[in-house]
Formats: structure tokens, sequence, C-alpha cells
């Protein structure tokens, strides 16, 4: 009988073994948080820390001595666009905890309130997160023993459950509605709206294979392009009404590219928060950010064969009014950059009235397990 008993408890911990392997190591039988109506997951812990990563990465770039090829960012400072400011590796968790910890309030807040969840919404969020599993994006978190449902579960619940409980305060007949005039004050104080030209200072060739290859321009052609562009911006600079000093930047600039064969570099109209343009180049960041309604500027951008010289503008508030969501910016954006600290404040005040529940597990992981190695570079757009 003996015998019989040893190969059947070898068969259990064959199965028991086959188990964890088809199930990828799964670290989804762990908990995170949790409270007497929800519990989390560690994988929703962990790819919440993972979005939070990416975050922290963004804000790390824009600063002096990054290193995308190091690890070391994550023990800079870094500000995030609520003016915050933490060594990245802290605000990492932080983030990641709270982003958990909303996630458990917002359910029970929309259901106090009588909402019922867009699941339309979050069908198709789902459907659209599953495919983007699949098709790769899984590989920064299954390695980490994290599940796609976790994954799933996190990127949608917790983005549609916010937004909804979000639009039955501050949205149209909420209970602390903003309205649209209050909106349009937000957006003249802090935004401007941005004529836009990027005159490369390099030139591109193709050969007979088809290879492209890019040269930076020689000291004299630099020379007549800067000296050209710096002109208009004089003769900007020196009308007087702003109005019409739109109207002869439009003109004078476009005439030059077009004259010097540039038709390549057109006008690129675009409105951004001022004091956050979300632009990692430092000194184009600046420039629009201080730039006054009817001036321009000109700001050289890049390095080596990636250089260019940006002639900017900025028009009045009349246009910005008119025309800020042609250029892609909706009253919710406005709303959501107007609302931000008080809606953090309304979820952390429902966080502390919680019974929540956290895991000594959460400790044993820290944002450095999603480092991977990269090539620095450098690159500027504005669209």
């Amino acid at each position: 009988m003996k015998p019989t008993v040893k190969i059947a408890s070898l068969l259990t911990a064959v199965l028991m073994l086959f188990t964890v392997f088809a199930s990828g190591c799964s670290l989804d039988k762990e908990w995170s948080y949790k409270t007497d109506d929800n519990e989390l997951a560690i994988g929703v812990y962990l790819t919440a820390m993972r979005e939070a990563y990416e975050e922290a990465k963004t804000y790390a770039a824009k600063l002096d001595g990054y290193d995308a090829s190091s690890e070391k960012w994550l023990d800079m400072e870094i500000t995030d666009d609520d003016g915050n400011k933490q060594v990245a590796k802290d605000w990492i968790k932080d983030t990641a905890e709270r982003k958990c910890l909303e996630l458990l309030v917002l359910q029970p807040e929309l259901d106090k309130l009588g909402a019922t969840v867009d699941e339309a919404t979050l069908k198709t969020s789902k459907e659209s997160l599953e495919t983007q599993w699949y098709s790769g994006g899984k590989t920064a978190l299954e390695g980490h023993g994290v599940s796609m449902e976790s994954f799933v579960y996190f990127e949608s619940t917790y983005s549609v459950l916010r937004d909804q409980l979000f639009d039955l305060l501050y949205g149209e007949g909420g209970s602390q509605e903003v309205s649209k005039d209050e909106i349009t004050k937000y957006l003249t104080e802090k935004y401007g709206r941005f004529g836009a030209v990027p005159v490369p200072l390099y030139e591109s060739t193709t050969d007979e294979a088809g290879q492209s290859t890019t040269a930076t321009l020689d000291e004299k052609q630099t020379k007549e392009i800067t000296d050209k562009i710096d002109g208009i911006v004089k003769k900007v600079n020196a009308e007087k009404d702003a109005k019409k000093a739109v109207e002869s930047a439009t003109k004078l600039i476009t005439e030059y590219l077009k004259a010097s064969g540039k038709e390549d570099s057109q006008v690129t109209n675009v409105t951004l928060e001022r004091e956050n343009t979300g632009i990692t180049e430092e000194a184009l960041s600046k420039a629009l950010a201080n730039l006054e309604i009817g001036k321009a500027v000109a700001v050289k951008t890049g390095e080596g064969s990636n250089q260019s010289y940006f002639f900017l503008f900025r028009y009045g508030n009349d246009s910005l009014k008119e025309n800020y969501q042609n250029d892609g910016v909706t009253d919710k954006t406005i709303l959501k950059k107007m609302k931000s600290k008080d809606y953090t404040a309304y979820l952390k005040d429902l966080i502390d009235k919680s019974n929540y529940k956290k895991s000594d597990s959460v400790a044993k992981y820290e944002p450095k397990m999603f480092f991977e190695k990269q090539e620095t570079t450098t690159s500027v757009s504005v669209n």
C-alpha cells in the first residue's frame, strides 16, 4: 500500500506544479489592497505601478542628467503635472497605491449616488485591452506574473469609473457643476494658441538603394536661415497691434517658406497649457510659456543632424476661444485640469473613510523591476 500512496502523492505534486506553470506563474492569488466589499490582486497593483512608472519616466526625461540607459533616474526628484515634487521611485509607489485605493472606493461611491456604470464603454475598453495584451502589450507585465485579467481590470475599470464619477461631480448637471464661463476663463488664463514652424537645419538625401541619410547644414547655410527667421521675428515684434502682428507673422513666414522651397515646413497651429506644455525640449517649452500675445520668437532645438530652428508666435485670446477645439483641446480636458486637485482630494477623503487593508506583499515590489535599458534619443515635435 505504501508505494501506491507515494505514487498518488507524486501525481498530486506534478499536477500542482503543472497548474502553476500553466497559469504563467501568476501572482494573482496574492492580494494587494482590500475592503470588506472588494479585493485587488497583486497583479492589479503591479499594473498600476507599471503605469505610474511610465508617467514618472516622462517627467524625469525633462530633467538635466536624465539617461534612459540607466535606472539612476529613479533616484531623481521629479515634478508632476500638479506641481508635486518627489523622488521618482517614491512617487511611483505612492501613485500606484493611490490609484489602487481609489479603485476600491469608486464603485461604492457611484452606487451611493445611484449611478449606473457605463457597461458599453467598459466592454469596448476591455476588448481593446485584451487585443493589446495579445499583440505584445503584455511583455512588461506577464514576465512579472501579472495576468491579463489583472491588466485589463485595472486599465479599463479604473479609468471608466474615475471618469464617470468625475462627470457626476463637475460635469453638466453635476453636484459641483463647472459652468462654461468658468471653463472659458480658465482657458484664457492658463492656455495659449500658437503658430509653430520648424525649419530644419539639415538636409536629407536618398541614395539609389533607397537609404536615407541626414547631414547638418554648413555654417553659412545655417546662418542664412537663422538670420532670415530672426529678421521676421524682429518685424513681427515691431508691430504694436497684436492682431496685425499675428497676420504679419503668418504672411512673412509663409512667404519665406515658399521662396526658399521649404513648403513642407508649414505653420502648425496648436493650443497648449502654457506652464505645462508637455514638450520635453526645455528651450522650446520655456519659449512657449513666456511668449506674449502678438509676439514671435525663434528657438534652436535638437543636436547634430537633428537640429531645427523653430519660428513661434502667439495668437490672441479671441482666436484661442474660437479655435481651441479645432486644435484637439476639449472642454473635458480643461475641466480635468481645473478640478484635478479638488477631485484627488475628494477621492482621498473617501479613502480615509474606508476601512481598507494593505497586504505585506506590496512592499516586496520596487519600480526598478520595470527598468529596461534604452538608448538615449533626442526628438522634438509640435502637432
